[in-house]
């Protein structure tokens, strides 16, 4: 993405490296990148360059947003607490999350064993960089 702003501002002959390549099973930054986005970390910083990314792939056509769950299986006690704590941190930075019920992710999620989990994280703007955030790059620099 920085190459793209720099070649948006008039610079010439601009090189991005990337630690990996295209081919999936190379297990460098980009080619084992789900592409899913999720809009909410514990720091300001992070949030703020997701919601960045987020808008720059949406702004371009490159994002379809569908929404995303975080599960919490039923006895797992510290996963709960976390994502209460990315809730609060989400909610802190402006983002739309919230925790819902097992029923409530069912509802989401229709494959989902409700009987299994104490609950989710719903996240309504996440989605997926489409096509894979590694192919953005030729629309990004030629």
């Amino acid at each position: 993405m920085l190459a793209y702003w720099l070649a948006e501002l008039g610079q010439k002959n601009v090189v991005g490296l990337e630690k990996s390549s295209v081919i999936p099973s190379d297990l460098g930054s980009t080619a084992h990148a789900s592409d899913f986005v999720f809009n909410t970390t514990h720091d300001k910083l992070s949030n703020w360059t997701t919601a960045y990314s987020r808008k720059f792939y949406e702004d371009n056509g490159f994002f379809l947003k569908k929404g995303g769950l975080e599960i919490c299986r039923i006895g797992d006690h510290d996963r709960w607490e976390e994502l209460k704590r990315k809730v609060g941190s989400g909610k802190a930075f402006g983002t739309n999350i919230s925790l819902i019920s097992a029923s409530e992710a069912k509802e989401k999620f229709p494959l989902l064993d409700e009987g299994s989990i104490m609950g989710a994280m719903w996240d309504p703007d996440a989605g997926l960089v489409v096509p894979r955030s590694q192919d953005v790059v030729s629309f990004a620099v030629d």
